[in-house]
């Protein structure tokens, strides 16, 4: 029985580092070919928009311990303080992370004035993108 759930346990971590290595692989495919991301309809055909919401659907990869500063980027993403993220901190540094930015925003904040949905959105997507630009 031991050695049953000692395989159990073994076969539960690995399969929990490989599918949060996955979703770290898929980010970086949406990020790095923003036309593979599934169309959106509020995107309206823009394909930046389009991978904004589909990152925004990874937020939950993020490292939980992951900072910037002394600000883990994952509560924002959880609480939907698309705020906090905008106010708080740069849009991504370089041209690709910032032209997604800057779609969401267009579509899922407004400066400030979307709905709740779409500003949760916001901040997961805005998370994710603050994630990829300083990971390293």
């Amino acid at each position: 029985m031991k050695k049953y759930l000692k395989l159990l346990l073994g076969i539960s971590c690995v399969t929990v580092i490989s599918s949060s290595y996955a979703d770290v692989t898929t980010m970086q495919k949406i990020y790095n070919n923003p036309q593979t991301a599934a169309k959106v309809q509020k995107c309206k055909g823009n394909q930046n928009c389009n991978a904004f919401y589909a990152l925004s659907q990874q937020w939950q990869s993020i490292p939980n311990n992951f900072k910037i500063g002394s600000f883990k980027i994952k509560n924002y993403a959880r609480d939907g303080d698309g705020y906090g993220l905008v106010k708080g901190f740069s849009p991504p540094s370089n041209d690709r992370g910032y032209d997604i930015f800057e779609a969401g925003e267009a579509v899922f904040y407004r400066g400030g004035a979307a709905s709740k949905t779409d500003e949760r959105t916001f901040a997961q997507g805005l998370a994710v993108l603050l994630y990829l630009d300083n990971k390293n």
